[in-house]
């Protein structure tokens, strides 16, 4: 990775902390486990509860720490702080013993609340002003997404119920064939199905935005068609820079752009190249290109990877259980790695300053950590 001139680290740390950043697509809990969450995850792997379980027992003893140990929420906010991000986008509802169910969504909901209720330096987002607010009063705004259509139950009501409960971004397939589409990795892909034309008219007319990161290329062009309002790929990145079933290509980054819509780039090692390491240096090649092919106000950064789980065992298990998710091995998703410049969330600046030595200049780069964004969720969402 390359090393960064004093001069544009300080030009782009400046930059970082007195910008609007968004991750659209991050999460509410940037940094890693106290000891008693370690101490929880070795007994559970004894007793074989499954991996994605312990994530969601291991969250809300992270919600509890931060109310009752003093020590633990001052490592967590300083992480945050570091990070300089304003908002990001967090999902809810997928990684639960039963992923994608309605029962999930509202646990996770639930759970995002309580952090809410009881932590007063994270707020909930439901409209743009909210980041701007955040931004204002030093607090850290969170955006409820979903990135699985199959809370809904194939009930279209069910969009107005999680609105009310402050979804504001819904990803129509993950990786696997729902009832709306297919995903990315499924083995065919037939488009949008009759129910999913409908729930992207409602969506559309609620003021959700609609996700298509992990929706297969039929899916993904048949939504960019039929919606009214601009699209997303809230967390992807450039298939032709890199061959992978979770990146996009060109026609179709140029498609969500030509509609006005937004691309963020992830920082999952695995997605941005195929060398067994990557780099920031790679994540910032993907920015180059989409800036290159459909112009610097349509790109973003939605990283997907807050840095390895801090605990082996528990990656390891992790691991295992993505295929159930729609994951093989050729899409080498490992738990256990990092990109480098990104091993923590603290870290989130160097993207920032990143971009500075690309020689993006000053409002590029605050539209592409930020700005881009924010416009389009003031347009769709209000």
């Amino acid at each position: 990775m390359s090393t960064f001139s004093k001069q544009d680290y300080e030009k782009g740390l400046e930059l970082h902390h007195k910008s609007i950043v968004i991750d659209t697509l991050g999460s509410a809990g940037p940094r890693g486990y106290s000891e008693r969450m370690r101490r929880e995850a070795d007994r559970l792997l004894t007793e074989g509860m499954s991996g994605f379980g312990i994530l969601t027992r291991l969250n809300k003893i992270r919600f509890m720490d931060l109310i009752k140990d003093p020590a633990y929420r001052s490592y967590f906010v300083g992480g945050r702080r570091e990070s300089g991000v304003t908002a990001e986008s967090h999902s809810v509802g997928g990684v639960e013993d039963r992923p994608w169910t309605y029962e999930a969504a509202v646990k996770g909901i639930s759970d995002t609340n309580f952090l809410f209720d009881n932590v007063p330096d994270f707020v909930k987002v439901t409209k743009a002003d909210d980041i701007i607010r955040a931004k204002r009063d030093g607090k850290f705004g969170t955006i409820l997404n979903f990135q699985n259509s199959e809370h809904f139950e194939k009930d279209l009501d069910n969009v107005e119920v999680f609105y009310g409960l402050g979804i504001r971004v819904v990803q129509l397939t993950y990786n696997s064939r729902n009832y709306v589409g297919d995903g990315c990795t499924e083995r065919t892909d037939a488009g949008l199905s009759e129910f999913g034309v409908q729930l992207v008219e409602k969506m559309n007319a609620i003021g959700m935005l609609i996700d298509l990161s992990h929706c297969g290329y039929s899916t993904a062009a048949d939504a960019i068609q039929h919606s009214a309002d601009p699209v997303s790929f809230t967390h992807t990145f450039s298939w032709s820079l890199h061959r992978h079933d979770r990146g996009k290509k060109d026609e179709q980054l140029k498609a969500v752009a030509e509609k006005g819509g937004y691309i963020g780039v992830v920082i999952v090692p695995a997605f941005l190249t195929e060398r067994p390491r990557a780099t920031l240096e790679d994540f910032l090649d993907h920015i180059d290109h989409l800036t290159e092919l459909v112009g610097v106000d349509h790109v973003g950064v939605g990283t997907d990877w807050n840095g390895a789980i801090p605990h082996k065992g528990l990656a390891d298990k992790l691991n295992e259980e993505m295929k159930t998710l729609g994951f093989r091995p050729e899409h080498r998703i490992d738990w256990n790695t990092t990109t480098e410049g990104f091993e923590d969330y603290g870290l989130w600046p160097n993207i920032t300053v990143g971009l500075v030595s690309r020689g993006y200049s000053d409002d590029e780069v605050q539209k592409i950590i930020g700005e881009n964004f924010l416009r389009l969720f003031e347009n769709v969402v209000g």
